[in-house]
């Protein structure tokens, strides 16, 4: 079993009227055990040239309700450069930041200045990924097609499960498929409240009377705690990052 320590000391001899001294150590544990957190997301760092926020650690990847911990480090040198960190919440709104609409969604945690780290823990809180059917059914013919999320297939026979497999077999970069005779399962990569699918977006266009009929199976909702970056300017910057999380 790994033994991870974390320890932070706060010192100042002149910020009260009394110096202080805080220490504090601890190992780092799964939750509600003595068992030492056994999985890391590694050191990494990352440098960031635009002022657009972005996904650090999504909850859909960890397990929820368990006892994560996240090290965030500015290695900018420049005083003025700093990274907001937020996380999604089921509450936020873009007053949080009302001169960028870009984070509408986002609660603001706080920010790490030039040289400013964190050390903080992390509940991982997913959400429901979206789902979606699709029935392919009635007269199809080669060269028939279907077009879904800037894909298109292409019947290469008449016979519905062929066709249904064709579906399956492609790539999507929004979502993943399975498939069962001549009905594809589509259940969306990330969970995200804003995928209602509907026949606009799936498009099936046939010779004959072929059909690729949608319908919607789960409804999903978003994740409640992911945790993003925002860079203060758009010039390069570096985030040092790691977490350490408790696979079950």
């Amino acid at each position: 079993m790994p033994t991870t320590t974390a320890s932070l000391t706060i010192s100042s001899a002149d910020l009260t009227s009394s110096p202080i001294n805080i220490s504090a150590t601890t190992n780092l544990t799964e939750a509600g055990t003595g068992i030492g957190l056994q999985s890391t997301s590694g050191l990494a760092r990352r440098e960031t040239e635009s002022v657009t926020p972005y996904v650090l650690y999504r909850s859909d990847d960890y397990a929820d309700d368990k006892s994560h911990k996240v090290y965030l480090k500015n290695l900018s040198p420049i005083s003025s450069e700093y990274f907001t960190v937020y996380l999604t919440g089921d509450r936020a709104t873009g007053a949080h930041d009302a001169t960028d609409q870009s984070i509408t969604g986002l609660t603001e945690v706080g920010r790490l200045y030039a040289g400013d780290f964190a050390f903080i823990p992390w509940n991982s809180a997913s959400g429901t990924k979206e789902a979606f059917t699709v029935t392919v059914a009635n007269t199809w013919a080669a060269g028939d097609t279907f077009a879904f999320d800037g894909v298109t297939v292409v019947a290469v026979n008449s016979t519905v499960a062929n066709v249904a497999s064709q579906i399956n077999n492609a790539y999507y970069p929004n979502w993943t498929t399975s498939v069962a005779t001549a009905v594809v399962t589509f259940t969306s990569r990330t969970s995200r409240a804003d995928l209602e699918i509907d026949t606009t977006e799936a498009v099936t266009t046939t010779a004959g009377d072929g059909t690729g009929a949608v319908a919607t199976t789960v409804t999903g909702t978003k994740s409640l705690s992911d945790i993003y970056i925002k860079p203060s300017v758009a010039t390069t910057m570096t985030l040092e990052s790691m977490l350490i999380y408790q696979a079950v």
